[in-house]
């Protein structure tokens, strides 16, 4: 194997306690070591020599990233310095504890020296706090993201408001920041929908069915190289659902047919209870749902279970299942499986024993979001029961 080349060199740190900062170029990579000050000099030897790295050009063009052992200040306490003031803007690692500790001995320190002592050529609150959260918050975004206003904005007024109502994990960054400030996303104007170039707009309504997401749609449907995300169900008979079943030409006011050429995916991103707290409500988890109907993660879609009066054996019923389905359903495809199991088309039903009552039987119906109509209506044909067999 090719010998790995590793250099380092400190950047005034040496062997002294204090301002502790390493460049590594290992594979040709620069890596930043820590990030130290010196707490026994007041000028500019309180921080590392910087100019080691590069004296022309940015320092971001020359480091690959920074990477923060701990938070004890001859470690990080140059950070505020070496982000906003100096000028690097990359990339900044370090452990959750000590990115949360790191600030707090900052803030400390720099009131000692800045608002006691009077030192100057110092680092400001407001740097600490953005240095904080530099690793987090530097997106270095390459196209601009917008929302629409209106219902939107106002709703989300009331999600800053109410953030108490919100769940835990949320609460806790509270301290930090209200996670419904967003920074990076503008308001967005109509007119720049015709703008060249890429962009990024969530607006409503999710359904399309009318309003600035119909419109943005409308204008950018036509293009291959757009893409619409629709983050959630859409009710039979809007535009949302037409596209989400495949329907590439749309009829449209004044039957005006639209053709739809731009790529179109599904999120899950309900305003309702999310899949774990759905779960919650649910007699059987999803892990045994799974593994009952023997289908993979991805491929569920909703699992719902129908009870049945059958004495007879789990085979018999799905085969009575079948029978009952093939003889109604005269324009679907209704399949009786090796394995026991009934498909209506991609839906799947499977027939299982009733764990405490021997006279019941289960009926485990599953199918995909594409097919939700069909599966309601299964469900709602096997909930009547299934004609009395012959004696």
């Amino acid at each position: 194997a090719p010998e790995l080349a590793v250099t380092s060199r400190g950047l005034r740190a040496g062997q002294d306690v204090g301002r502790s900062c390493i460049l590594v170029s290992i594979a040709g990579k620069n890596v930043m070591l820590d990030c130290g000050m010196h707490m026994g000099f007041n000028d500019d030897r309180r921080f590392p020599d910087f100019s080691y790295i590069t004296q022309n050009g940015r320092l971001t063009d020359f480091l690959d990233c920074v990477i923060i052992s701990h938070f004890h200040l001859d470690h990080c306490g140059a950070l505020p310095y070496f982000s906003e003031m100096v000028g690097y803007d990359g990339p900044i690692y370090m452990t959750h504890p000590t990115q949360a500790i790191c600030p707090i001995l900052l803030e400390d320190y720099r009131k000692i020296a800045v608002d006691k002592k009077g030192e100057a050529n110092f680092f400001t609150s407001q740097m600490i706090k953005d240095c904080r959260w530099a690793h987090r918050e530097r997106m270095n975004l390459k196209v601009p993201i917008y929302f629409s206003t209106g219902l939107t904005e106002k709703a989300n007024h009331y999600y800053k408001l109410f953030i108490t109502w919100t769940n835990q994990k949320i609460r806790k960054t509270f301290v930090q920041r209200n996670m419904f400030e967003f920074k990076h996303i503008k308001a967005f104007d109509r007119a720049f929908a015709d703008n060249p170039g890429p962009m990024v707009v969530f607006a409503t309504p999710g359904m399309l069915h009318a309003g600035q997401s119909l419109q943005i749609f409308r204008k950018w449907a036509g293009n291959e190289k757009n893409m619409v995300i629709m983050p959630g169900y859409c009710v039979q008979g809007t535009v949302g659902h037409k596209i989400l079943s495949g329907q590439r030409k749309l009829e449209m006011e004044g039957r005006q047919v639209l053709e739809v050429k731009m790529q179109v995916e599904y999120m899950s991103f309900s305003a309702h209870a999310d899949a774990k707290g759905i779960m919650h409500f649910r007699l059987v988890s999803s892990e045994q749902a799974l593994k009952e109907l023997g289908l993979a993660e991805h491929q569920l879609r909703f699992t719902c279970r129908v009870h049945l009066q059958d004495t007879r054996k789990e085979q018999e019923t799905a085969l009575r299942v079948y029978s009952h389905l093939k003889s109604t359903l005269k324009d679907h495809c209704v399949q009786h499986l090796p394995d026991g199991s009934v498909t209506v088309e991609s839906i799947l039903i499977q027939a299982a024993a009733h764990s405490e009552d021997p006279g019941t039987k289960v009926l485990l119906v599953s199918w995909t979001y594409q097919d939700e109509e069909l599966g309601s209506f299964l469900t709602a044909l096997l909930k009547k029961g299934l004609p009395q067999a012959p004696n």
